[in-house]
């Protein structure tokens, strides 16, 4: 037998032990001490955002459309979970906070190296810098910009959730193999419960979106469904 899949068995069981202990019961949900944290849940996660900045390219999309509508069959999907848990939270009394990809210059001149790089400016208006319907906050909602792919390193949400006493953090939003993953890392090592929602949270493809669970399911965060969650709060 192949060494390295005696060693993959190995490490599954390994983490399966250590996930017994960090994450053996589901995060205490508590209106007062627990947090909704939607990551960059805004248009530019959606197919309309990728086929119409194609076309703004002068690309030919047809050839595309395959891909892009399993893309968009597949956020649409996620963005239905995170409605639920939106309007489940608001009705339960647990705080929503948004946070998106987002400059504050018209000329996003404030945008971080990495984004940059990569050409991701989401200056106020631009398109993708807006949140989607499914999860757009109401007035009196904390609302945060980024320009960078961490929120803890690209905001103040830790000092603001330290304020309002949060010691559990329930995390939906995009891409789970990104902005998502970096922030429940984060979340974690500055000693938050954290609750990652895994049919809540999506990445483009679903190849990218089983690999990064497979870093950070219960070993950074507990792991619940859609359906899961809203039994718990519906309990409270």
């Amino acid at each position: 037998m192949d060494n390295n899949k005696i060693l993959d068995e190995f490490v599954r069981n390994y983490y399966a032990q250590l996930a017994g202990g960090v994450y053996g019961n589901p995060v205490p949900l508590d209106p007062k001490t627990t947090a909704l944290v939607l990551i960059d849940v805004q248009e530019c996660v959606t197919e309309e955002y990728f086929v119409e900045g194609y076309k703004a390219m002068g690309i030919d999309v047809e050839p595309l459309m395959p891909a892009l509508d399993q893309l968009g069959e597949n956020t649409n999907k996620v963005l239905a979970n995170i409605e639920k848990i939106l309007n489940k939270c608001r009705e339960k009394g647990i705080k929503p906070i948004h946070v998106k990809l987002g400059s504050y210059l018209p000329d996003a001149a404030d945008t971080g190296r990495l984004h940059t790089e990569a050409g991701m400016f989401y200056p106020p208006g631009a398109p993708g810098s807006d949140f989607v319907k499914e999860a757009m906050p109401l007035e009196g909602e904390i609302v945060l910009n980024k320009t960078c792919s961490g929120c803890v390193v690209g905001t103040n949400i830790d000092r603001i959730m330290r304020n309002l006493h949060i010691d559990s953090v329930l995390v939906v939003g995009f891409y789970t193999d990104q902005c998502v993953s970096t922030a429940i890392r984060d979340f974690r090592d500055l000693g938050y419960n954290v609750d990652m929602i895994e049919d809540a949270i999506g990445a483009m493809s679903q190849e990218r979106h089983e690999k990064a669970l497979q870093g950070i399911q219960r070993i950074y965060a507990n792991s619940e469904t859609t359906e899961q969650l809203l039994a718990r709060l519906e309990a409270l």
